[in-house]
């Protein structure tokens, strides 16, 4: 009986230390859709910029369940990334090159 609570304690301290240290990600270098479900079937309730932090805490076939600001949302995990980054939306300008007009994105 000592030996099985000992194994249980062991395991959960295990998963806890490893989900502990896996929770932090951020989003890759494009937009992600945030949905309401872990499908595109589900409603799209917003997208994350490139490089947004957030927090997992369950995965389900490929999806991630994330918080951020105190809301959960699912993406797709293989947007994920597990480094941050930095990311800046580009500025539209105008400018002329021989009498061409030409947009700068």
């Amino acid at each position: 009986m000592k030996k099985l609570i000992l194994s249980a304690i062991v395991a959960a301290t295990a998963m806890t230390a490893s989900a502990a240290s896996a929770t932090q990600a951020w989003v890759g270098k494009t937009p992600l859709n945030a949905r309401s479900g872990p499908s595109t079937h589900y409603q799209v309730l917003g997208v994350f910029n490139p490089c947004t932090p957030v927090h997992i805490v369950a995965y389900k076939h490929g999806w991630a369940k994330v918080k951020f600001q105190h809301n959960y949302y699912w993406v797709s995990s293989k947007y994920l990334s597990n480094h941050s980054c930095h990311w800046q939306p580009k500025k539209k300008s105008w400018g002329h090159k021989q009498k061409n007009h030409y947009y700068n994105y």
